[in-house]
């Protein structure tokens, strides 16, 4: 399977290094996109331009938070509309390679919503084309909101004032909008348990770098990928030396990544 992915700013941190390294290291095709020259690139990763996917005059941020999380949700669902592959985002830590089956890939990422992080969806399936108009809406009135809030975001496009997407909640187009997509085309029986493509949950997020740290009870045989929750992370967190027998570490001496010198 491809694997596809994307990067926007000058250097690949070490974290994301060792997750594209993992991902390499499965056996799969892995493809970077970027926008420009990116240091810390891993060997065996192939760097592809993001604009033969997506423009960077499309660029939306989130109005609160400034992260490019919009954008990335638009370019992943237009990486399943060129048949590229799969879409994993690059906190993404895999064990071993995703095998296409079905209609789609995708895991829960807890007991609520569809995690976005690794998505494939059988090529000219219509949920494609389905995510890719909501997503693309501009002043969107997502249909799982309670009905009070679609008539207020309704109400404000009839008088020409409506709510840009940027000013949504976190999510809105990525797990909230797959999950709900995927309840609407019947695919939800298809998603693969939490422990699959999330492994950690949220609150133990901040142990992936502690040797004595037990990663074991949530990750087993069946899971593919581990979400590392990069946007969870402390910048101190992000770069911290992994211990011994600490899962970061474990998985870096699987794939024979080393850690740059400066972490």
């Amino acid at each position: 399977m491809d694997l596809n992915t994307l990067w926007i700013g000058p250097t690949l941190p070490p974290l994301q290094r060792l997750c594209l390294a993992s991902a390499a290291a499965t056996g799969c095709h892995v493809r970077l996109f970027v926008y420009d020259p990116v240091e810390g690139i891993p060997e065996g990763i192939e760097i592809a331009d993001g604009r033969e996917v997506l423009s960077l005059d499309k660029m939306v941020r989130h109005r609160k938070s400034q992260s490019v999380a919009l954008f990335s949700d638009r370019f992943r669902y237009e990486i399943l509309g060129k048949a590229l592959g799969a879409w994993f985002d690059t906190d993404m830590l895999f064990l071993r390679a995703p095998e296409a089956r079905g209609d789609c890939l995708v895991g829960w990422e807890d007991h609520k919503l569809i995690s976005a992080g690794f998505i494939w969806i059988r090529p000219g399936h219509p949920l494609i084309d389905d995510l890719r108009t909501h997503a693309f809406d501009e002043f969107p009135v997502p249909g799982w909101f309670p009905a009070w809030k679609r008539g207020y975001l309704s109400a404000r496009k009839a008088l020409g004032r409506p709510q840009h997407v940027s000013d949504l909640a976190w999510g809105v187009i990525g797990p909230d909008l797959l999950t709900w997509l995927l309840t609407q085309h019947g695919l939800l029986a298809e998603a693969q348990p939490p422990s699959w493509s999330c492994g950690l949950p949220w609150d133990e997020r901040k142990n992936i770098s502690t040797g004595g740290y037990d990663w074991r009870r949530w990750i087993n045989d069946e899971t593919m990928c581990v979400h590392l929750w990069n946007h969870g992370l402390t910048q101190e967190e992000r770069s911290r030396r992994p211990e011994q027998a600490s899962l970061l570490q474990t998985v870096a001496q699987h794939c024979g990544f080393r850690w740059p010198s400066d972490v």
